[in-house]
């Protein structure tokens, strides 16, 4: 789940560019820019969950309609079925990023080009390709005059691609300080302090990532990592990997033909459920037998 070596790095921050909801990876989605003529985003449409239901009612032979009785739920389908209803919450929860975004100036048909530069230079290894084409974006009067917090992210994701991780961490702040709710700026900021050691302070952007995006799966899987991997803190991780999972489950169920990646990301997370649910089980008995 961790990638170290700088090659990965770079393509796992480039591959989750194309993934939905910011992505199903333990790396960061990179970060979203609009222009004059791009869409608004569009939420996954609610769904029922897979909870057997009868919507049947029976006629008896004097004609007296017989509604059937309730089907009784296994402690797992009610466990789903709450966590399908808290996942449909947080969809429709504020998302605060997106509102704050709307008031940031958008980027001209010059500057998405240099970014688009250095998007395809960060997917290439040519990080030092990438890092002059944002700069033409960042030195340039418009943007310095009205600067866009996606574009420092994108830098950092560069700089941080080339290990250069005090100018990451530079730049990532720098765009919290135009949009605080800038959920990516946040997730990208617990990664270096979770790898760090500072654990603290990584839960601590976590949670104001979930805060900016209460809807956003990657968080909840991310913050799992840091409780499971680094904390220890077993019952957290799997509250935020259920979680995660039910999100997931809303993205499968919304489209007609999921994505590859989206199934193989369900099927791990499971997996990952199944493996912590047994952890914890092992230390329950380990506690209650001294």
């Amino acid at each position: 789940m961790i990638l170290n070596s700088p090659k990965l790095r770079i393509l796992a921050l480039v591959a989750t560019f194309s993934m939905t909801l910011s992505g199903c990876s333990s790396m960061p989605s990179l970060p979203s820019f609009s222009g004059p003529d791009t869409k608004p985003e569009q939420s996954p449409e609610n769904t029922s969950n897979n909870v057997p239901q009868s919507n049947q009612t029976n006629v008896d032979v004097d004609g007296v309609a017989v509604i059937p009785a309730p089907i009784e739920l296994t402690p797992e389908q009610s466990e789903e079925q709450a966590l399908a209803m808290e996942a449909r919450g947080l969809i429709g929860a504020l998302n605060a990023f997106k509102l704050d975004k709307q008031s940031q100036q958008k980027l001209n048909s010059s500057q998405l080009g240099d970014v688009q530069s250095a998007i395809n230079n960060l997917a290439s290894g040519k990080t030092d390709e990438a890092l002059v084409a944002v700069q033409r974006v960042i030195d340039d009067a418009d943007f310095i005059a009205s600067p866009n917090t996606a574009v420092w992210v994108l830098r950092g994701d560069i700089y941080r691609a080339k290990d250069d991780i005090e100018k990451a961490l530079g730049d990532y702040k720098a765009a919290l300080t135009l949009v605080a709710s800038n959920h990516q700026a946040h997730n990208r900021l617990a990664f270096i302090y979770r790898d760090a050691g500072k654990f603290d302070l990584a839960e601590a952007h976590y949670a104001q990532a979930i805060n900016a995006w209460p809807g956003n799966a990657e968080s909840y899987r991310n913050r799992g990592i840091l409780y499971d991997l680094y904390v220890g803190d077993k019952p957290a991780a799997l509250a935020d990997y259920l979680l995660y999972k039910a999100l997931l489950d809303i993205q499968v169920q919304s489209v007609a033909l999921p994505a590859k990646s989206l199934l193989k990301e369900q099927k791990l997370i499971s997996q990952w459920i199944l493996d912590i649910r047994r952890q914890i089980s092992i230390l329950q008995r380990e506690q209650a037998n001294g």
